[in-house]
């Protein structure tokens, strides 16, 4: 970092810097949507294939229980 030679050129730094700072608070709430968007849809899909699982051997066993014997 350069030398800040009078307040101007402090004021400009300061201003850079929050500038920067909201940049990088910007960035940090659009990547954590993404994780909460991608977390979500995984969660979504597990929860779609376990309730799939459990109905089809809830099909499955009834099924097998109620067939007639020979």
């Amino acid at each position: 970092m350069k030398t800040i030679k009078n307040m101007r050129e402090l004021r400009l730094v300061r201003q850079k810097l929050e500038f920067q700072e909201q940049l990088y608070e910007k960035e940090l709430a659009e990547s954590t949507a993404d994780i909460i968007d991608n977390l979500t849809d995984k969660l979504r899909d597990t929860a779609f294939d376990v309730g799939s699982r459990l109905l089809l051997r809830l099909i499955h066993s009834r099924r097998k229980h109620h067939t007639p014997e020979e």
